[in-house]
């Protein structure tokens, strides 16, 4: 009874130190951007720069948009610099020289664990950094797991479980398998230069990759549309030699959309490698299915040749 005792105590524990920390993270992500826009001290800042970058990881990229201010503090002669993440909207109606409002705790400026400034255009959702594709994707296949598992679990309708197998496929095949990004819907011609490229070359993380057998090239442009101050970087995904000595710093060719500049394609490439990418991921799962009856034939076979 003593040994029980210890182990719900423990588990307890554990449940009430997740639970706080759980608690801790959603203060520092929601709370204390909140607390610091209603009691920080206010100071007016000059915006000096604005920085749109795009992170590739894996087969995925996630734009980030961030606004950088200087500010002054009373009774310290250094000016201080506050940097934030904001949306797509408000990073294009901002512009360097603009006045905005900085909200600050001077007392903790000096530290780095918890942020000391807050811009007036800043954005909680838009520090999370994300991906919206991505991020939809994700909330679908959450919702649908829950409504599995009410069925399952609250209903006790046991032949809901079966509704796992559609999930997890539908799962591999929108955050898994590569995608073509969106077509240009008001196409305009201009001049960017290729910020970066990556290849891609195998479908999955490095242990447990499949490789390619046409792999393709994600590839990011920068271009400044007309109308707006800075220039912008758009995502485009095409088939590796498609597009002859892709590299960075060239110039290429391309279409973007009139409404939705950060929308962009190469003009020259082609967009092949999801259906030949699909065609293996079949031909693997094929191959699996063929391997798993011929081992249940086999084992079959031999414990009626035992008996």
């Amino acid at each position: 009874m003593k040994g029980t005792r210890t182990k719900a105590t423990r588990s307890g524990c554990s449940g009430c130190g997740g639970f706080i920390f759980l608690c801790l993270a959603i203060f520092a992500i929601v709370g204390w951007p909140i607390y610091l826009e209603t009691h920080g001290a206010s100071a007016p800042g000059v915006l000096t720069e604005k920085l749109e970058n795009v992170r590739i990881e894996f087969t995925e990229w996630y734009r980030r948009f961030q606004v950088i201010a200087t500010y002054s503090v009373p009774g310290q002669p250094v000016q201080h610099r506050a940097i934030c993440d904001v949306d797509e909207k408000t990073y294009d109606s901002l512009h360097p020289g603009n006045t905005v409002e900085v909200r600050y705790f001077a007392s903790l400026l000096s530290q780095p664990f918890l942020p000391a400034t807050r811009l007036s255009p800043c954005s909680t959702t838009a520090s999370l950094n994300l991906n919206a594709p991505v991020v939809r994707s994700l909330i679908v296949a959450f919702v649908g797991l829950l409504v599995i598992l009410f069925l399952w679990r609250v209903l006790r309708i046991r032949i809901a479980v079966w509704l796992l197998l559609p999930w997890l496929c539908w799962c591999f095949a929108r955050l898994a398998l590569p995608r073509t990004e969106p077509e240009p819907q008001q196409p305009v011609a201009a001049t960017a230069i290729v910020h970066s490229v990556v290849t891609v070359t195998t479908l999955g993380a490095e242990e447990d990759s499949i490789p390619l057998t046409h792999p393709y090239q994600m590839v990011v442009l920068q271009f400044v549309p007309p109308g707006l101050d800075s220039a912008v970087k758009a995502v485009d995904k095409v088939d590796m030699g498609s597009v002859p000595n892709l590299k960075e710093g060239q110039s290429v060719e391309i279409l973007y959309d009139a409404a939705h500049p950060r929308i962009a394609r190469l003009r020259q490439g082609t967009r092949l490698f999801p259906g030949h990418t699909m065609a293996l991921v079949v031909g693997c799962c094929i191959a699996s299915v063929v391997i798993l009856a011929m081992a249940w034939v086999a084992g079959r076979v031999f414990g009626l040749m035992r008996r």
